[in-house]
């Protein structure tokens, strides 16, 4: 897709802001309702292993050959890694389907309509993830950009055949004339042109809001497997904060001593290295370089022992919010 162009004075550009100036931003379409139909209790059996399989979609949106089913499915494994289940990696779920004879083809529904025994005995785990998009759109035009996705997630349990957790929600990002500056608004019609990159964004959008409300057995395994515990997570984040070339994300967070500590950044920036500054005490910072940009990002603190195994935590009071096309303000400078 060609990037937007536009034409005429600035004169006239400005009375078109005026004279629309009704016209609201929107971002997101509210938080996502994670319907769950098996809570994780201590003692009771829970699946350990989970393939993500292939996620299928509507003929009409496959026809856009934008594969946004193919880029929901990978950013949503990226963050569902993070919790404590024993992930299957997509590129081997792809062969063991292919293997067993079932095309990874994505635009049909009814190639995954195999019983819970079979795709246990396919895919050798606990559980699966289904996935289908339903409505998929990319839309860039005069003022106006926009990406959408609408999906459908469910879990299930293939030793019951249960649904262990479902959810509907659609994620659209939108740009329309009430954005602040018209460079601005350019700058959005540049980001939805490039549609690979328009999808990513919303698809991570979509799934910080869904990955954060499913059940997480991390706890239940900690008998299991020893996972390091993090406690007293910090953040300098605030709802609604943008941060600005200059400024740093600091993290900090106590844990048992000894261990190797680090945070991400969503799936932006990984592995950010952390120092124990006191025995049992963590703390890392990332500083924001001009050109870095990222919405709705999730901090992810990890702990890992000396024997591998390494726990983690989500810090939910704020999501990470980067936008370093400008400088930021200058700050004080403490004496």
């Amino acid at each position: 897709m060609d990037y937007m162009k536009f034409s005429g004075g600035a004169h006239s550009l400005r009375c078109t802001v005026a004279a629309l100036a009704v016209c609201v931003v929107l971002g997101g379409c509210g938080t996502a309702n994670v319907h769950v139909q098996n809570n994780l209790k201590p003692g009771s059996p829970f699946p350990r292993s989970v393939a993500i399989l292939p996620f299928s979609t509507a003929k009409d949106v496959l026809e856009k050959e934008k594969k946004p089913h193919e880029i929901l499915r990978e950013v949503f494994f990226d963050y569902f890694s993070y919790l404590g289940y024993t992930d299957l990696p997509l590129e081997e779920v792809d062969r063991r389907l292919t293997e067993a004879g079932m095309p990874v083809e994505r635009d049909d529904p009814k190639n995954y309509t195999l019983s819970p025994e079979e795709l246990a005995k396919i895919l050798k785990v606990d559980a699966v993830v289904r996935g289908h998009i339903l409505r998929a759109n990319n839309f860039t035009g005069g003022l106006h950009s926009e990406t959408l996705i609408n999906a459908r997630l469910e879990m299930v349990d293939l030793k019951t055949g249960a649904v262990v957790w479902n959810v509907e929600h659609e994620e659209m990002d939108y740009s329309g004339i009430a954005t602040p500056s018209f460079i601005d608004i350019v700058k959005k019609q540049v980001e939805n042109a490039k549609v690979q990159h328009a999808y990513h964004k919303t698809a991570e959008a979509f799934v910080v809001q869904v990955v954060q409300q499913i059940p997480d057995p991390a706890g239940l395994r900690e008998q299991e497997v020893r996972l390091p515990e993090i406690t007293e997570l910090r953040t300098n984040l605030r709802p609604g904060r943008v941060l600005k070339s200059g400024e740093k994300v600091r993290v900090a967070f106590a844990g048992p001593r000894g261990h190797s500590a680090t945070f991400d950044i969503g799936n932006w920036k990984t592995g950010i290295p952390m120092l124990e500054i006191a025995p049992g005490r963590y703390s890392g910072s990332y500083e924001i370089a001009e050109g870095d940009r990222i919405a709705d990002a999730l901090i992810i603190a990890s702990l890992k022992d000396p024997s591998g195994f390494s726990g983690k935590k989500y810090f939910r009071a704020a999501l990470v919010n980067i936008d370093a096309s400008a400088q930021a303000a200058a700050l004080p400078v403490t004496p």
